[in-house]
């Protein structure tokens, strides 16, 4: 009987193995080229927005204290 039990459990796991594989195979796939080359041109196209790259304007900086610092 525990055999039986074992046996369900390792079919279970299979066919859940099965189908994910499956799921995986349908996923569409690209060249890592052209995926790095798109990533590329994104970055490019928007980097004149990135306040990382471009910094902050003083009045703009959301990190700013609003209060200065008292240490009693």
């Amino acid at each position: 009987m525990p055999s039986k039990m074992h046996n369900a459990g390792r079919l279970a796991h299979a066919r859940r193995m099965v189908q994910q594989l499956r799921i995986e195979a349908s996923i569409e796939r690209i060249k890592v080229s052209k995926a790095s080359s798109d990533l590329m041109r994104y970055c490019g196209e928007h980097a004149k927005n990135d306040p990382l790259l471009m910094g902050f304007g003083a009045s703009e900086n959301p990190f700013k204290d609003k209060k200065p610092c008292t240490v009693l």
